[in-house]
């Protein structure tokens, strides 16, 4: 019998992170600001001690991606035993985009700094692994390293040669991204069944990250066949394929919050738009769930962890002229 995981210590000390987050205040004044009165306005905030490193250009977005890293390191080690187990897999989801970014630039040959900058570093893939495989010359070096310091996880790590092996004699990038990715996704998933009940908020994001991912790239494809796919969430391929046809009925009756999303998108098959809409549903239920959830639980952490995501990425569209505020606020903490 697997012992009760035990998440109130940590979700105690998250709680007490929360009024770090922006506030709907915060993004009003934001909003419809040039750079540089984002940056003074931001430097009255909990960003002044990210913006005061440097001026030079950039660092407006460098700030942002510094304050995401900070508020994700450490996550982990707020939570112990099975708890951590659970929570470990929030941030493996960095470690699988770490692990992808890395991957891209060695078979690219991207500068190795150019690869580092991409590495958000918050979860097993630190800064010190990272740094090495960053300096692979060729995506072969890179993958024996990766496998060398059994990243992003034991069980991804030894489907990456073979996934590589399958490149070399391929050149799809798109398979080899997507066999790594199934690959974390699988071993997630067994983490989080042994948990237990109480990991189900985590598995219900990654269930819908998964289902997000898979409508859009069946959405984007139009051939005949669906493309190469995550595992599936809860969204079966022919529903996925009745969505592509103009019927969303399936994929909504699943997942109701995306029955206006797709409808919109019958209209506009404007996907970018949809990708946004997914994930506000996406945001809201976190959010939802660390207002209402279980205080003692998993919404917690899924809910924190969201959230900053959510800040971070929201920022960034603000500082363009392109996210849409009237549901930014409806997402807030």
């Amino acid at each position: 019998m697997t012992a009760r995981a035990d998440f109130i210590a940590g979700n105690t000390r998250l709680r007490a992170r929360l009024p770090a987050l922006l506030a709907p205040f915060d993004y009003d004044q934001l909003a419809g600001l040039s750079r540089d009165a984002a940056a003074e306005r931001l430097a009255t905030s909990t960003y002044r001690r990210y913006l005061n490193r440097d001026q030079a250009g950039g660092s407006l977005l460098d700030a942002v991606a510094r304050r995401l890293r900070d508020q994700l390191r450490g996550v982990r080690g707020l939570y112990g035993g099975i708890a951590g187990t659970a929570v470990g897999v929030l941030l493996a989801r960095h470690d699988l985009h770490d692990t992808l970014a890395l991957l891209r630039g060695a078979r690219t040959g991207q500068p190795a700094a150019d690869r580092l900058d991409a590495v958000m570093g918050v979860g097993a893939l630190d800064q010190r692994s990272a740094a090495d495989i960053a300096a692979a010359p060729d995506g072969t070096t890179a993958v024996i390293r990766l496998a060398a310091h059994r990243l992003p996880d034991p069980l991804t790590a030894r489907a990456l040669p073979p996934a590589w092996e399958r490149y070399e004699l391929t050149g799809d990038p798109d398979e080899l991204e997507t066999t790594i990715a199934a690959a974390a996704i699988d071993g997630w998933t067994d983490r989080l069944e042994w948990v237990g009940r109480a990991a189900r908020p985590i598995l219900e994001l990654i269930q819908a990250e998964c289902d997000r991912a898979n409508l859009l790239a069946v959405l984007r494809d139009p051939a005949p066949q669906p493309p190469r796919l995550l595992p599936a969430g809860l969204i079966p391929v022919p529903a996925l394929l009745a969505a592509r046809r103009g019927d969303p009925q399936p994929a909504a009756a699943t997942r109701p919050g995306w029955r206006q999303p797709l409808e919109r998108h019958l209209h506009d098959g404007d996907l970018i738009a949809l990708g946004w809409d997914l994930d506000v549903d996406l945001w809201r239920q976190a959010v939802r769930g660390l207002r209402r959830g279980d205080p003692l639980g998993a919404d917690v952490p899924v809910g924190y962890v969201l959230a900053v995501e959510c800040e971070a990425r929201t920022i960034r569209l603000l500082l363009a002229g392109t996210a849409p505020a009237h549901d930014v606020r409806d997402l807030l903490v």
